[in-house]
C-alpha cells in the first residue's frame, strides 16, 4: 500500500508540474490564447440554432454573409457589395467578396450562398429560416453575383444577413461528407479551423493561414467551457487563462486591483427579459402580468448586482435604440403591484404560485437576479419558486411550447434594429416566442414590410407602448458584459458583446 500510494503521489505532482509548465510555456508563447468560456455550442451547424453566447465561438471558425459593426451599423463582409433592384424592397442583388477560400482551400462563390439560403427556404427547422422568414428564392446570375428574393418587402434584410445564424457554409464539402459529418468535422471561411473538440469540455482552433481578412495574431485559441463563474474567475487569476468571461461584477471590482489583470463591465446591445408563457393560464390574466411588472425594483437590481452600470428598461429596446421610447416608463410601484394583484384574486394572504426560471452563470449574476424578482414578487402575493434550468433546455420547452413558468433571458440583438427584438419577442408564429397574441401577426407583417424607414420605426416604437401596457413580455435590464484578461494582451470589447481572438494580439 505505502509503494503504491508513493507511486500515486509521485504521479499526481508529476502530473501537476507538467500542467503547471504548461501554463507557463503558454504565457511564455504569444502565439497562443485561452479563453475560459461560460457554454459550448449546442451544435456545429451555425445556421441550424439561434443561440446568443455561442456566436463568438460560430465566428471565429465561420464567417458572416454581412455584419454588424461596433456601432451597430452593416458593414460588407462576405458579401462585399449589394442594391435593391425595384422599389418593393424584394429583390436585392448581391455581390461576393473575391477570393475568399474556405479551410479545405475551396474557393467560395455564389453558389455557396445559394446553398446556404436554399437549406433555409427548404428545412423551416434551421434557425436561419427564422431569421429570414421570407426568403423566397436564391438566383445565381454570376460566379460572384446572386439575386436574393424575398417574399414580401424586408427592410431589414441586411440586418439578418448578419445576424445569428447567417453564416455561409461550403457547398461542395457539406454535399459531399453529408450533414451529420458536417456537424462532427465542420469547415467553414473564418479565421480559425477546428482541430479538437470535447463536448462540454475543450474546444481547440488554430489559425487558418489563408483567411481573407489575413491569418490571425494569435495562432491557436482554446475555448475552456466553465459553466461554473468562480472558476472561470479562478482560472484568470491563477493564469491558467488568458481570459475569462461573463463573471460577476463583484469579482470585476477585486480583480481591477490585482496588477496582473484587466478586468471591465460594459454594456452592450442585449436586454434581460422576463419570457411569460401565455400558455400557461395565471398569465392569461392581465392584473397579474401588470402586478409583476409594477413590484420589480430595476434600479434596486441594478445597483445590487452590477453597479449601477445596466440601465433599466421599460420597453423591449435598449437606450437610444430606434425603438426606444425616451418618455415611456413603466415605475417601481410596491403598492399599486399589490392593488393591481387584488383585482385578480390574489393577495399575501391568498398569494398567487408561479413558478420562475432562470440560467446559472450564462450571464453575469442572472441566478442572482432571479432570486430577487422573486423575493420582490413574494413580497406582494406571488410566491415564486425559482427554478434553475439550462439554456438547451429552456429552448426545447420554449420552441415546443412548453414552458411553466416565466422565463429569465438575455435577448440578443447584435444590430440593435426593433424587428429583432419586439418583432422576434412577439410573433406568435416564431418558435422563440412565449407570447402568443395572434392579432400581433398582421401588425408585424405590417412593420416588417414597412421600406419607409421613419413609419417603420414609429410603428415599432407604438408597439412598444402597447406591449408595456399590456405586460405581455417584461423588460428588466440593458444587459452587460464582464470580462478579465492578463495585462499585456490586447482585447477589445464591442457593444455587440462578442468575443473575437482573431482581433486580439499579445503586446510587445
Amino acid at each position: 500500500m505505502k509503494i503504491w500510494r508513493n507511486k500515486t503521489i509521485g504521479l499526481m505532482l508529476c502530473a501537476t508540474m507538467g500542467l503547471m509548465a504548461g501554463w507557463a510555456q503558454a504565457h511564455e508563447h504569444p502565439s497562443e490564447l485561452t479563453i475560459a468560456y461560460p457554454v459550448d455550442v449546442p451544435s456545429w451547424d451555425p445556421t441550424a440554432v439561434t443561440y446568443p453566447a455561442g456566436q463568438s465561438i460560430y465566428k471565429a471558425v465561420f464567417d458572416s454573409p454581412l455584419f454588424v459593426n461596433n456601432d451597430l451599423q452593416v458593414e460588407p463582409r462576405l458579401i462585399k457589395a449589394w442594391r435593391w433592384l425595384d422599389d418593393s424592397g424584394t429583390k436585392l442583388e448581391v455581390q461576393m467578396r473575391d477570393g475568399v477560400l474556405f479551410q479545405d482551400g475551396s474557393k467560395m462563390s455564389a453558389q455557396d450562398l445559394k446553398f446556404t439560403l436554399d437549406r433555409a427556404i427548404q428545412n423551416k427547422i434551421l434557425a436561419l429560416h427564422g431569421m429570414l422568414p421570407t426568403l423566397k428564392s436564391v438566383e445565381v446570375t454570376a460566379p460572384d453575383k446572386a439575386v436574393i428574393t424575398f417574399s414580401q418587402a424586408t427592410p431589414t434584410a441586411m440586418k439578418g444577413l448578419a445576424f445569428l445564424s447567417a453564416y455561409i457554409l461550403p457547398k461542395a464539402y457539406f454535399e459531399k461528407v453529408g450533414e451529420a459529418e458536417f456537424v462532427k468535422h465542420p469547415i467553414g471561411a473564418g479565421p480559425y479551423k477546428l482541430v479538437d473538440y470535447k463536448r462540454g469540455s475543450r474546444i481547440t482552433l488554430e489559425a487558418f493561414d489563408d483567411y481573407w481578412k489575413g491569418a490571425p495574431a494569435i495562432k491557436r485559441v482554446v475555448f475552456e467551457i466553465v459553466p461554473d463563474a468562480s472558476a472561470r474567475v479562478a482560472a484568470v487569476e491563477s493564469g491558467r487563462s488568458d481570459i475569462s468571461v461573463q463573471i460577476p461584477v463583484r469579482e470585476v471590482t477585486r480583480l481591477e486591483k490585482n496588477p496582473k489583470l484587466q478586468a471591465k463591465v460594459y454594456p452592450y446591445s442585449e436586454i434581460y427579459i422576463l419570457q411569460i408563457p401565455s400558455y400557461v393560464p395565471a398569465f392569461q390574466n392581465v392584473h397579474i402580468r401588470k402586478a409583476m411588472q409594477l413590484a420589480i425594483n430595476k434600479a434596486g437590481l441594478s445597483r445590487a448586482f452590477y453597479n449601477n452600470v445596466a440601465q433599466p428598461i421599460s420597453v423591449l429596446a435598449t437606450k437610444g435604440s430606434p425603438g426606444d421610447v425616451p418618455d415611456y416608463r413603466v415605475e417601481y410601484n410596491k403598492n399599486e403591484a399589490a392593488a393591481e394583484l387584488a383585482k385578480a384574486g390574489y393577495s399575501k394572504e391568498k398569494p398567487l404560485q408561479i413558478h420562475l426560471l432562470s440560467t446559472n452563470n450564462t450571464f453575469p449574476s442572472d441566478y442572482d437576479v432571479a432570486r430577487a424578482i422573486a423575493q420582490m414578487w413574494t413580497q406582494i402575493g406571488i410566491n415564486t419558486t425559482v427554478e434553475e434550468i439550462t439554456i438547451a433546455k429552456y429552448l426545447e420547452l420554449s420552441h415546443s411550447s412548453k414552458l411553466t413558468g416565466v422565463m429569465l433571458y438575455s435577448w440578443a440583438n447584435a444590430t440593435g434594429d426593433p424587428e429583432i427584438f419586439t418583432g422576434r419577442i412577439l410573433d406568435p408564429r416564431l418558435r422563440f416566442s412565449t407570447w402568443k397574441e395572434p392579432k400581433l401577426s398582421a401588425q408585424l407583417d405590417a412593420l416588417n414590410g414597412q421600406m419607409d424607414e421613419a413609419k417603420r420605426v414609429a410603428g415599432y416604437q407604438a408597439l412598444n407602448r402597447e406591449a408595456a401596457e399590456n405586460a405581455w413580455s417584461l423588460p428588466v435590464l440593458q444587459s452587460v458584459a464582464t470580462i478579465a484578461y492578463k495585462k499585456g494582451l490586447d482585447v477589445p470589447t464591442y457593444q455587440t458583446g462578442y468575443i473575437l481572438p482573431q482581433e486580439y494580439s499579445w503586446k510587445k
